[in-house]
């Protein structure tokens, strides 16, 4: 199946416009979001950076005054979490995918595998043009926020899901790359000293 792709700024910000995206603010989320991810310690389980970069880029998207303003509500519709703009009948979720994400060569993967619900959403971007053919009222497209946080580098794109195969994406018909890998330098722990982290709490004495 054939992949739209969309990369540049001449080409990318006219088509994020008609979707009331702003590319600024989705690299702010996207930093945002890689400043939490980069809480999770090397010790954890391999899900948890999936969650936790999943977490905050919705908590962010949803939370974002001029995603608002550009008509964005939060939509918990069909069980599944994400942002929704009723004039577009668009819904946009966030995805935790691979290194893959915004390489226009390579097909990015979702780190987690989607449940029923999601599923049954890409399923039906995959049927919006019979939906149309038999003048059905159009169901919400679902959009996919891509992002990859790791150490080496932060890539993101939104993207059109339209095939899934046990519960990971195989397909998207429309890929719209904001940062490729090398764009955006990766993640930094930040480790406190011991000579900060260690303060001696002060003693506390009753007057007799």
């Amino acid at each position: 199946m054939a992949t739209r792709l969309y990369i540049g700024d001449p080409v990318i910000v006219p088509l994020l416009t008609k979707m009331k995206l702003r590319r600024d603010v989705l690299l702010e989320v996207a930093s945002k979001t890689a400043g939490e991810r980069a809480n999770v310690e090397p010790t954890e389980p391999p899900p948890v950076i999936g969650f936790e970069t999943w977490r905050w880029a919705t908590r962010f998207l949803r939370e974002e005054k001029a995603i608002q303003d550009d008509g964005w509500t939060i939509c918990e519709e069909d069980q599944v979490s994400g942002i929704r703009n009723a004039a577009l009948k668009i819904k946009l979720i966030a995805c935790t995918t691979d290194e893959n994400t915004g390489n226009p060569g390579r097909r990015p993967k979702n780190v987690t595998e989607k449940g029923p619900a999601q599923c049954r959403l890409i399923a039906r971007n995959w049927g919006q043009m019979e939906l149309l053919e038999k003048k059905e009222e159009p169901r919400d497209e679902i959009w996919y926020y891509c992002l990859h946080a790791s150490e080496k580098c932060i890539s993101l794109e939104i993207s059109r899901p339209d095939s899934v195969v046990s519960g990971i994406i195989t397909n998207f018909s429309d890929r719209i790359i904001l940062a490729q890998p090398g764009d955006i330098p990766g993640i930094r722990r930040i480790i406190v000293p011991e000579d900060f982290a260690d303060v001696p709490k002060p003693q506390v004495s009753r007057k007799g």
